[in-house]
């Protein structure tokens, strides 16, 4: 049976960026700005994952989506077990926005 696993990644954008592209400005290294959480998905079979070293293959996964202009680091997975439950709409946001505003 396939799970859904959800990655988690550190996204980074290269700042080093001139006219004429990526890494042409100073010391042409690429300059790595941490721009927050990134997320990844996969379908599998959740026996997979614990059989195998999961975190070396899913690192070298994620990092397979790096390139001049973007990187990820590799933090962490949760397997899926069940679908979310809906919390709600953008009218019950609103409306428990509202109690909380006359409280």
């Amino acid at each position: 049976m396939k799970n859904t696993v959800i990655i988690t990644a550190q996204y980074y954008e290269n700042y080093n960026v001139g006219p004429e592209g990526f890494n042409t400005c100073g010391d042409k290294q690429p300059r790595w700005k941490p721009k927050g959480s990134h997320q990844f998905v996969l379908e599998i079979d959740a026996d997979m994952l614990m059989y195998t070293d999961a975190n070396a293959i899913l690192s070298k996964m994620v990092e397979s989506h790096n390139s001049v202009a973007e990187k990820f680091e590799y933090i962490g997975y949760e397997v899926q077990w069940f679908q979310p439950t809906v919390l709600g709409t953008d009218d019950d946001y609103r409306q428990v926005y509202q109690q909380l505003e006359k409280a």
